[in-house]
């Protein structure tokens, strides 16, 4: 179970705040797939800039997306009344302003808190907001979106406030650097915050560029600029944005950014993470994408006796260290002879000079690999594993 203040969600899958969570027939689709909490689509007291959705996709690996279209506040009370009368989700508001108009970040609370939301969360992560931060860099710390977590008692004032403005689960939701991440959360979580919500990097990105005409590769658009990023790529700064702050808090922590499947779910949790927030990966593969991976999930925890996903939290934690504290077993790559075809790929890597083809079949030098990791993953047929040292040694 996911305790959130006085909320429990039974999954530990939450869907995120995107283009999913924009409409209520979209929110009916989620519940059939067996979602039992959502956060609605990004609300504002009035939207910044009108935007339609455009990305640049590249299924399973990345997409960019620029603009988007928000919410105003009449909008996004509309749809939580709505989903309310017609799923059963536990509904988050996503909720987000300037860091200067503390009077909108209340009167966003307060209505969204007469329309009956479960909970609330404050956006401090939509990288592609705040214009005059783009257009002009001025550093006040008073923008919106992701800019206002590059300034941790921003994010305590904003948090204290509305934490004083209703009586609501609170959860902050931020994609932060690297050398702030920690501060964010201690913010955060001194403020009042019942949980903080991660989102992991790459934040911001461009597409690449059409060869044949020069222009951005995104279609049905004059202009470009750089927007949001997510895709698996991202899983791996969630999962060290993830135990950096875990090991400080002990309010709940949702991670999101790159979690596509039941292993990104188990990684995140083993981290650190709480639960999960997920969005790219079902519109990649649709709605079956999360009944499968809750179902795969749930198979993973009977096999290995755990009653409640909490069982696993953490578990990484133990093995976090610095790079001067890590320990290098002596060991080198073999090759399973009867599984290798001959295909060389294992020989590709231009620093490796420890792999021969004999006999149409890959054979490694022991004394010359380094165990660098590299051409386990290049192997099509699963032919080659790392062993230590005295399993290598002794063939």
């Amino acid at each position: 179970m996911l305790r959130i203040a006085d909320l429990e969600i039974p999954s530990p899958v939450i869907v995120a705040s995107g283009p999913l969570t924009s409409k209520v027939e979209l929110l009916e689709q989620a519940q059939a797939a067996g979602a039992t909490a959502a956060a609605l689509k990004l609300t504002f007291v009035e939207v910044p800039f009108a935007g339609q959705m455009r990305s640049y996709s590249l299924p399973g690996q990345a997409i960019i997306s620029p603009i988007d279209h928000r919410l105003d506040l009449e909008q996004g009370c509309r749809l939580a009344r709505q989903a309310k009368q017609q799923t059963n989700l536990i509904l988050l508001a996503n909720l987000g302003a300037r860091g200067d108009e503390p009077d909108n970040w209340r009167m966003l609370a307060e209505r969204f808190a007469e329309a009956e939301v479960d909970g609330l969360e404050l956006n401090f992560c939509c990288p592609n907001l705040d214009v005059d931060a783009l257009r002009a860099a001025q550093g006040r710390g008073e923008h919106g979106g992701v800019q206002i977590c590059d300034y941790p008692e921003q994010c305590y004032r904003i948090t204290e406030l509305v934490k004083r403005t209703v009586d609501l689960p609170l959860i902050c939701k931020y994609m932060p650097n690297p050398s702030a991440g920690q501060q964010v959360a201690t913010a955060c979580a001194q403020a009042g915050a019942d949980a903080i919500h991660i989102v992991g990097l790459p934040g911001t990105g461009l597409p690449p560029v059409d060869p044949d005409t020069g222009r951005p590769d995104m279609p049905l658009v004059e202009g470009i600029s750089w927007g949001g990023s997510n895709g698996p790529i991202c899983r791996y700064s969630t999962f060290m944005l993830v135990a950096q702050v875990a090991r400080q808090m002990r309010i709940p922590i949702i991670a999101s950014g790159g979690i596509s499947d039941w292993r990104d779910v188990v990684s995140a949790l083993m981290w650190g993470a709480s639960g999960v927030g997920i969005c790219t990966a079902i519109m990649w593969s649709g709605w079956r994408m999360l009944s499968e991976l809750q179902e795969d999930l749930a198979d993973y925890l009977r096999r290995r006796g755990h009653a409640d996903w909490q069982q696993i939290r953490g578990q990484a934690l133990q093995h976090l260290t610095t790079p001067d504290r890590m320990v290098l077993t002596d060991g080198a790559s073999h090759v399973e002879p009867e599984l290798c075809i001959g295909c060389g790929r294992c020989r590709l890597p231009g620093h490796c000079d420890a792999i021969e083809m004999v006999d149409g079949r890959a054979v490694v030098d022991p004394k010359r690999c380094i165990g660098c990791g590299i051409c386990p993953r290049l192997c099509p047929t699963g032919a080659i594993e790392l062993q230590p040292a005295n399993l290598t040694n002794q063939r």
